[in-house]
């Protein structure tokens, strides 16, 4: 679980270098933050097990 907090970590800090939203299928925008929160509760249930 560590591996995978670290891992998320250097995404969140990737993803509020980029600066421009991304648009998922063209018309959703979501913010660092958002997809941060999204891979993070994805994630950290799977590597409790």
């Amino acid at each position: 679980m560590n591996t995978t907090k670290l891992f998320l970590i250097q995404l969140k800090r990737q993803f509020e270098r980029e600066g421009k939203g991304h648009k998922l299928l063209g018309f959703i925008w979501l913010s660092p933050q958002q997809r941060y929160e999204i891979l993070r509760e994805i994630m950290l249930p799977v590597a409790a097990k």
